[in-house]
């Protein structure tokens, strides 16, 4: 147990170092000059209605509801709103990293491949770290710690809370998980809907559909009282996920860029997918129903990536604490010689040697670092560039036997 924490510290440490790191090459866009389409000039909006700077509050559809990070940011000693968001994006970013090592510790899965997801979390440009910096008056950040929470409450043997306290806190994640996004209420739906039809965790399907309900009253009453600034039907959450599909169903070859995005939010942790080599029965990934709950939140956020707005690569990464977890399981199960190999084929894919720009001062920057943008032309290399490792991987794996299901790979992959 103690060694454990010593881990989790240093993942943390090690989070602030990166952070501080960043922070002080990293440009940040100048807001005044930025496309006025960019969410940030909406929790700008919610931010100064929070401080008193405006008394009517201006703030669009979807974003009206999002009130939690810009409420909390006004709560920092700093009236400069982007460096309150900077400090409350890194508490946040902190906090994540270090409930995710523990839940990832309690998972048993081998501190290399810990150490592998730290590093894509923290230096990848789509990451935690470099994909906030720049753009930092978001409300994505908050969003990060909230699922983590809820996945370690969901993974924690009920022997070790009382009811009650289990109780209070999924009514209390649900709560601020809803202020911080609308895609909470999502998360918590699934999540009961699934519990309540497996015998193993039933017994917290209750608290999770008051959650639930909670949730979607505390929605309806922020909407309510922080009504959008313009009226329409279609300010709806369903409705956009609606319009998205219609959006697709029109114009079919935009399915052509979304395995792109998918590959830039995970890289070659996907490989996970490929490989299910029997494992032992102590495996932890095997032996509980988690494995089930984590692939239904993997499939929702691969459906909000798609048809929940146009930003596939980034909301695919809002449901990192589930989605990565759900891959590094999988991983967790193959032998040592595939963690090299999934780093060292994620390196070309995470522009360790170039800063995002300031988007605000140089605006025909932006094409590349939108993967949504890119054409065919643009993102062929990316294609190659994938099919080279799944050519690399299945070679190795045929020298090195990580696809044979046989005894000894099972013994390999505990190494």
């Amino acid at each position: 147990m103690k060694e454990k924490g010593w881990i989790v510290i240093a993942a943390v440490l090690s989070a602030l170092a990166v952070y501080l790191l960043y922070a002080f090459f990293q440009p940040i866009y100048t807001y005044s000059l930025l496309d006025l389409r960019y969410d940030a000039h909406q929790y700008a909006k919610a931010f100064d209605y929070f401080k008193g700077f405006t008394v009517n509050y201006k703030v669009s559809f979807p974003f009206n509801t999002r009130i939690l990070m810009p409420w909390l940011a006004t709560y920092l000693p700093f009236n400069d709103l982007v460096t309150a968001f900077v400090w409350l994006n890194g508490f946040f970013i902190l906090a994540t990293i270090g409930l995710l090592t523990w839940i990832w510790l309690k998972l048993n899965i081998r501190l290399f491949w810990i150490a592998i997801a730290l590093f894509w979390i923290l230096f990848h440009w789509k990451g935690l770290v470099r994909m906030y910096l720049p753009d930092p008056v978001t409300a994505d950040v908050g969003g990060y710690f909230l699922l983590t929470s809820f996945l370690a409450l969901l993974l924690l043997e009920e022997k070790k809370l009382s009811k009650g306290w289990l109780n209070c806190l999924f009514v209390l994640i649900a709560v601020l998980g809803t202020l911080q996004k609308e895609a909470f209420i999502a998360v918590l739906g699934m999540t009961a809907l699934l519990t309540g039809k497996n015998s193993d965790t039933a017994g917290i399907t209750k608290p999770l559909l008051l959650s639930f309900f909670l949730s979607m009253a505390v929605y309806c009453l922020v909407v309510f009282f922080f009504s959008a600034a313009y009226t329409d039907w279609r300010n709806n959450s369903i409705v956009s996920v609606l319009r998205g599909m219609k959006r697709y169903a029109e114009h079919p070859d935009l399915f052509l860029s979304v395995p792109v995005s998918w590959f830039m939010a995970y890289g070659t942790f996907w490989l996970a997918l490929l490989s299910t080599p029997k494992s032992p029965p102590n495996l932890l990934f095997l032996r509980t129903s988690h494995a089930s709950l984590l692939a239904l939140h993997f499939f929702l956020w691969l459906f909000l990536s798609v048809f929940g707005g146009g930003d596939t690569a980034r909301i695919l990464y809002n449901g990192m604490p589930f989605v990565l977890t759900f891959l590094l399981l999988k991983l967790n199960r193959l032998p040592t010689w595939m963690g090299g190999y999934v780093l060292l084929t994620s390196l070309p894919l995470m522009r360790l040697f170039q800063l995002e720009p300031d988007l605000g001062r140089y605006p025909n920057e932006m094409p590349q670092w939108c993967v949504e943008c890119w054409s065919m032309t643009e993102s062929w290399g990316y294609w190659v560039y994938a099919v080279a490792v799944l050519a690399g991987y299945y070679y190795l794996s045929r020298r090195l036997g990580a696809i044979s299901s046989d005894e000894s790979n099972e013994v390999n992959a505990l190494r």
